[in-house]
């Protein structure tokens, strides 16, 4: 899995035994941006409070989703001075450095593939002084370290889940395009382009045997999920609203 990890390394409780990560969130680290990659294996969290909206590759011709953090490049309305305003992270914010790597493994004579956690030692995170310890002295991890392990199967699974259930819902028809225009002023307005969404109508309009697979699939509730998290774009316009006024 290439992450644009530009110096990952395996893991391990030897050589990493006292390093020390950064794990707050912070725009000199990259993640001041107005949107990230999500995972359908996060959705019912994401709905809670950013939008989801569906993109398409050009280079892969494949969809993915997006969760909306601000309105304008390079604005996180979730990010300020004293770190990250709302509850849950995204996934692909909250690894930090880390990311999920494959290692053959001997199995009754058979080459498996193992899950292994790899760490990337050039970003800026990590070997803080002040940072999260990610093993105990004897060796085991630390909660610190547990809770990304969780993270990394949030991304892992949903990695291997979305590519199909986008390509259901785009095979259904239920994937329209979007441009979501917003005004905040009389100066200042914002527009999303080249996005998706479900078609509320068409999905509800399903007949039974569509209906049948989507469930059986798993799939019909986070489609659900993604209609729903469009309301928090009224979050985003009062947030932006507060910090247009203050600025």
């Amino acid at each position: 899995m290439d992450d644009g990890m530009s110096n990952a390394v395996l893991l391990n409780n030897v050589e990493h035994k006292d390093l020390k990560v950064d794990a707050s969130l912070k725009a000199e680290y990259g993640d001041n941006v107005n949107r990230v990659l999500a995972f359908s294996t996060e959705f019912g969290d994401l709905q809670k409070e950013y939008p989801i909206l569906f993109y398409k590759d050009p280079n892969a011709d494949a969809f993915q989703a997006h969760a909306i953090l601000g309105l304008e490049k390079d604005e996180n309305l979730f990010l300020d001075e004293n770190g990250w305003q709302g509850n849950y992270v995204p996934a692909v914010l909250s690894r930090g450095p880390f990311m999920i790597g494959f290692q053959e493994r001997d199995v009754d004579g058979k080459a498996v593939k193992e899950a292994v956690i790899h760490i990337d030692m050039d970003n800026p995170r990590v070997g803080a002084d002040s940072g999260q310890p990610l093993f105990l002295a004897y060796g085991g991890d630390t909660p610190y370290l547990e809770k990304i392990m969780q993270t990394l199967q949030v991304i892992h699974q949903g990695a291997a889940l979305d590519e199909n259930f986008y390509a259901t819902l785009d095979a259904m028809g239920l994937l329209e395009p979007v441009n979501i225009e917003i005004s905040l002023s009389n100066i200042a307005n914002v527009n999303l382009r080249d996005y998706f969404t479900i078609n509320k109508d068409k999905l509800t309009q399903l007949g039974g045997e569509e209906l049948e697979k989507l469930n059986k699939m798993g799939l019909l509730g986070l489609a659900y999920f993604a209609l729903a998290s469009l309301g928090n774009f009224n979050k985003l316009i009062k947030l932006k609203t507060n910090k247009m006024a203050i600025a």
